[in-house]
C-alpha cells in the first residue's frame, strides 16, 4: 500500500535555501532557552549523545566437509536494520546516527506494550474545543480508517484502536494527555499530535518513557532531529522551507523589492514563518513592512487585520491556522485590500476552512489564499475520479457515516494510512512488531502514497530526518456556484533527501 524523522530555525534554513536555489544561510546560532510553557520562546538544544559503538560482527564459520546433523548456528545479530532481530536492550542504532539507548528507558519498560494482546493501541491528542476545534475530526478520520484496515485486512491479526483526546491546543493539557495514554491507556505508540507547542511540550516525556512520537502534525523544523530525539518524527513539510518557497515565488511573480506585511499566530508555530521571513537569505530584500502577532486563544484577529490593512503592502502571510484562515480571507475581502496572499498549508482543507466564506474567495479573485500542498484535497473537484480520493470517500461514508465536506476526516484517511505502513513494515521485521522494530521501520521507510500530488516519502535516520518533502504552490478558486477547487500556480518541487537532519 503506501508507506514512511537543534541548533537555531535559522540554523536549518540552509536545506530550504537549496530547494529555492537562493544561495545559503550560514547563520548557527544557538537558539533560546527551553520554552516551558510560553510557546514563543525557542526550544534550547540539547547535546547529542554519543551513539555506542556498534559491535564487531562475528566471522562466519567455516562450512564443515560433510553436512552436519545438527541445525546451523543462528547468525549474530545485528545493531542495525538488516534482515537481523534487533536487541531489545542496550544501545541499538536503529538508522544513521539515530541510536535508541534502550538502557535508559524506565525500569517497567515493556517494548511490546500495546500489542501484546489482540490490539494496537495509539494514542491521540488534539483540539475538539477551542478555536482550533476543526482539527478534531481528524482524530475521527484516524479512527475510521483503522476500522477499515481491521475489516479488509488487520495488521499482525490485531485491531487498530485509536484513544482520543482533547487538549483545546493547550500545551498543559497536551502534557496531561500523553502521561494518562503512557500510564493508564496501554498505550503502543502516540500518533499525530496537532500544534507546534503541544508536541515540544510533550517530547521529553515520550523520550524519556521510549515511547514512539511518531509524524507530529506540526512543520516545526526540531523534529527532524534523530540523533537527539530519536522516538520523535515529524510529518508535515518544513515551515521554514515552506516560508523560502513563498519568498521565492514572491520575488519571481511580484518583486524583488515587494512589500510584505503578515498575521502570525504567537506560539513557535507561527514565529517560525516571521523568523525565516526576517533572516532568511531566501528571503533577503523584501521589505517587510509589518508582523502582527495574535493570541492563539483569541476570539478573531480582527485588530490585527485591521493595522494591517492600513499598510497596504503588496504581500499578506497569513502564518496562522484553523478559524483564524477564513477569517483573514473575510476580513480581506471585507477591505479595498488586495495583496497577494501566501497562507499556511495546516489550512489546506477546503471545506473546513473556506467553504463558509465562499463568497468572499470570490471577491478576492487573486487575492484568495495560496498554500504549499503537497497531497490532493477531498473535495477538490480536480480529483472527483480519483482512485485514492475515491477510498478516502468510501471510508468517510462506510466507516464514519461523513463525507468530505463535513470538516477534516479525510486528512485523518491520510494519517492513518501514514500509521499502517510503518506498523506493517515494523510487524515484517524479525521479531515482530514492537517499539524497536517500529522505529527501525521509520526511520528507514521508502513509500509513497496515492494521496500526494507527487514524490515520495523517506527517512534514512540523520541523512533524511524529514517526511513530507514535494509541494506546490496552489490557489484556492470558487467557481461561482460555491464549487471550491485549488488551482496550481507553478510546478511540484522535490526536495526529497535535500533537507538532512535539524541542526546539520
Amino acid at each position: 500500500m503506501r508507506s514512511l524523522t537543534k541548533r537555531s530555525v535559522a540554523g536549518f534554513m540552509a536545506a530550504g535555501l537549496i530547494f529555492a536555489a537562493c544561495g545559503s544561510d550560514e547563520d548557527s546560532s544557538e537558539p533560546a532557552e527551553e520554552p516551558a510553557e510560553e510557546p514563543a520562546e525557542e526550544p534550547a538544544e540539547e547535546p547529542a549523545e554519543e551513539p555506542a559503538e556498534e559491535p564487531a560482527e562475528e566471522p562466519a564459520e567455516e562450512p564443515a566437509e560433510e553436512p552436519a546433523e545438527e541445525p546451523a548456528e543462528e547468525p549474530a545479530e545485528e545493531d542495525a536494520g538488516g534482515g537481523e532481530e534487533l536487541p531489545l536492550e542496550g544501545a541499538v542504532e536503529v538508522a544513521a546516527g539515530t541510536t535508541l539507548n534502550l538502557d535508559e528507558c524506565p525500569d517497567d519498560w515493556d517494548p511490546f506494550q500495546g500489542v501484546d494482546g489482540d490490539e494496537i493501541r495509539i494514542g491521540w491528542s488534539g483540539p475538539k474545543s477551542g478555536a482550533l476545534a476543526a482539527f478534531g475530526a481528524i482524530g475521527d478520520g484516524m479512527q475510521m480508517y483503522f476500522d477499515y484496515v481491521n475489516e479488509i485486512d488487520p495488521i499482525d491479526g490485531k485491531n487498530l484502536t485509536l484513544i482520543q483526546k482533547d487538549d483545546a491546543y493547550e500545551a498543559g493539557r497536551t502534557v496531561a494527555n500523553v502521561e494518562e495514554m503512557i500510564d493508564s491507556d496501554d498505550i503502543f505508540m502516540i500518533s499525530h499530535l496537532i500544534g507546534t507547542p503541544n508536541n515540544l511540550a510533550a517530547r521529553p516525556i515520550t523520550d524519556e518513557s521510549c515511547v514512539p512520537q511518531l509524524f507530529n502534525s506540526s512543520g516545526f523544523p526540531f523534529w527532524g532531529d534523530p540523533a537527539n530525539f530519536p522516538w520523535t518524527v515529524g510529518n508535515i513539510l518544513n515551515y521554514v522551507t515552506e516560508t523560502e518557497i513563498w519568498c521565492a515565488d514572491i520575488k519571481a511573480n511580484v518583486g524583488e523589492n515587494a512589500s510584505v506585511a503578515g498575521i502570525i499566530m504567537n506560539n513557535d508555530f507561527g514565529t517560525t514563518y516571521s523568523n525565516t521571513l526576517e533572516s532568511s537569505e531566501a528571503c533577503a530584500g523584501l521589505d517587510i513592512v509589518d508582523l502582527q502577532l495574535h493570541d492563539p486563544a483569541a476570539p478573531d484577529v480582527t485588530n490585527e487585520m485591521t493595522t494591517l490593512i492600513a499598510t497596504d503592502a503588496d504581500v499578506l502571510i497569513s502564518g496562522t491556522t484553523a478559524a483564524f484562515c477564513p477569517q483573514v480571507a473575510a476580513t480581506l475581502a471585507a477591505s479595498e485590500w488586495r495583496p497577494v496572499v501566501y497562507n499556511s498549508y495546516t489550512c489546506n482543507n477546503l471545506s473546513s476552512f473556506y467553504a463558509p466564506v465562499a463568497d468572499a474567495i470570490t471577491a478576492l479573485g487573486d487575492s484568495a489564499p495560496r498554500m504549499t500542498n503537497s497531497n490532493k484535497i477531498c473535495g477538490d473537484p480536480a480529483f472527483a475520479d480519483d482512485p485514492a480520493i475515491l477510498l478516502v470517500e468510501e471510508v468517510l461514508a462506510d466507516y464514519g457515516g461523513v463525507t468530505c465536506a463535513d470538516g477534516s476526516f479525510s486528512t485523518g484517511v491520510l494519517y492513518g494510512q501514514f500509521v499502517e505502513d510503518v506498523l506493517r513494515s515494523a510487524a515484517a521485521l524479525p521479531g515482530g512488531l514492537n517499539r524497536v522494530n517500529l522505529m527501525n521501520a521509520v526511520w528507514n521507510a521508502d513509500t509513497s502514497n496515492d494521496n500526494l500530488l507527487g514524490g515520495t516519502l523517506k527517512l534514512d535516520g540523520v541523512n533524511d530526518a524529514y517526511w513530507t518533502e514535494s509541494a506546490v504552490i496552489q490557489i484556492v478558486r470558487n467557481d461561482g456556484s460555491g464549487n471550491l477547487s485549488f488551482e496550481s500556480t507553478g510546478e511540484l518541487v522535490d526536495f526529497e533527501g535535500a533537507g538532512g537532519s535539524f541542526g546539520s
